[in-house]
């Protein structure tokens, strides 16, 4: 398997240097994504997300309200940016008519194109007269399941996770539309998706189906393997979390997938809090400039791996691009997340003074210092990330608080340059020890 740094052996390709940049094609999260001091829409070239129905591969995320749509696409168009709505799971006979209604709510309201995979969702799309894009979901891996769903009408191909470079590129030979894969983020056990898992551990119950977005994630468990008379085999390759796939980090191979022709990198992250979002994005937008403006080299792609390190990841591999992943792209031994720099509760919001601009903390485990970055955040449309220069507490100037802890809470003033509601939690940025 390939480090993550700069590599040459994978630039044989029939392609013509391309000229074009990549799309940088990044996920939303609910309105938090876009908070008012976001980058999110400087560095992307297109953004994707989901609504509030039934039809989304992330259906525990915090997908927008329908309603929202069309202030939603008008915020992205007027960054001059692309938007794309995801209606990429299976569809049942009974959603049919709710699947038209929010197709042509995307056509009225400007969406450029869905993303999808159901045949179901392909017809009304054509019939409503909207483009749409074919999801990895449809495990797209041949040129002549490519040519399919190109003369069928598609305008742009997610492929298979499970192709290498090589493979691409010859698909991207054969065909005359673009081409996307993923290039950063949580992979999945199964690949490409079309995983049962979730449903039958949780006793068949469709409302557990990762086909429906609904996925419980059973594959970030630990098991172990018992044999017919409940014996336990427990040498060492054979138990933890072996379904536990590392996250898929592409970024010190920009010229590869660049030079392979894949017209759009995807960044997964649809359930992610907007740091991840933003990080990733911002990494992404650097790497993929420098190599088109000369100044891509190992010293950037350490720092853009470093401060990918810094957000939500399980560790990082390679996915299926120059060989098949092996056990050590399994992360069997720690639970989670693994960011260098964690975001830890701290407390909540009491109250927040208008007029002084201050915020008042209910401040209940740790403590907080002049110089500490904090994070106001509630669970649907509001983050803010700020660093404290201005603290008291009982109406005094501290440097520092003590101690805090649920039994023992203080009240923090601190002054902010941003309304901050009562709803919003408080967190503060740690380095992991």
């Amino acid at each position: 398997m390939d480090s993550y740094g700069l590599n040459t052996d994978h630039n044989s390709f029939t392609t013509a240097q391309p000229t074009f940049k990549p799309e940088l094609l990044v996920p939303l999260n609910g309105w938090k994504t876009l908070h008012p001091n976001s980058t999110v829409l400087d560095s992307a070239d297109a953004v994707y997300f989901g609504l509030q129905t039934n039809f989304s591969m992330r259906a525990r995320a915090m997908n927008f309200p329908s309603s929202d749509l069309k202030r939603l696409v008008d915020l992205v168009h007027s960054k001059e940016k692309r938007c794309y709505l995801t209606t990429n799971i299976l569809i049942y006979n009974t959603e049919l008519i709710e699947l038209h209604q929010t197709i042509e709510l995307a056509h009225d309201s400007g969406v450029d194109a869905i993303i999808c995979h159901d045949l179901a969702a392909i017809m009304i799309a054509k019939q409503i007269g909207i483009p749409f894009h074919v999801s990895t979901q449809a495990n797209i891996s041949n040129e002549l399941s490519a040519r399919f769903y190109q003369e069928l009408g598609a305008e742009r191909l997610i492929l298979a996770r499970e192709l290498d470079l090589q493979d691409i590129n010859e698909i991207i030979r054969k065909i005359k539309i673009p081409v996307e894969t993923f290039v950063h983020g949580a992979s999945c056990t199964a690949v490409s998706g079309r995983c049962y898992l979730s449903s039958e551990i949780m006793g068949f119950n469709p409302e557990f189906s990762a086909n429906r977005g609904k996925c419980v994630q059973p594959c970030r468990r630990m098991y172990t393997f018992k044999g017919e008379e409940s014996e336990v085999i427990q040498y060492e390759p054979y138990s933890g979390m072996f379904f536990n796939a590392k996250d898929l980090c592409m970024i010190g191979h920009i010229p590869e997938l660049v030079k392979a022709g894949i017209r759009a990198f995807k960044i997964e992250g649809r359930m992610r809090d907007p740091r991840y979002i933003e990080e990733t994005a911002k990494c992404y937008r650097e790497a993929i400039d420098a190599y088109f403006d000369g100044s891509y080299n190992q010293e950037h792609v350490d720092g853009w791996i470093s401060r990918l390190e810094s957000v939500f990841n399980r560790g990082f591999h390679l996915g299926f691009y120059f060989s098949k992943p092996s056990l050590e792209d399994i992360e069997r031994t720690i639970r989670g997340n693994q960011a260098k720099i964690r975001k830890i509760h701290i407390g909540e919001v009491k109250n927040f003074y208008p007029k002084s601009s201050a915020v008042e903390i209910h401040l209940v485990k740790g403590q907080l210092k002049i110089g500490d970055t904090i994070i106001f955040e509630n669970q649907k449309d509001f983050y803010f990330e700020q660093i404290i220069d201005s603290m008291q507490v009982n109406g005094k100037p501290v440097k520092y608080t003590e101690i805090a802890s649920s039994n023992a809470p203080i009240f923090v003033g601190i002054k902010t340059s941003a309304r901050i509601p009562k709803t919003a939690r408080v967190f503060r940025l740690s380095s992991r020890s």
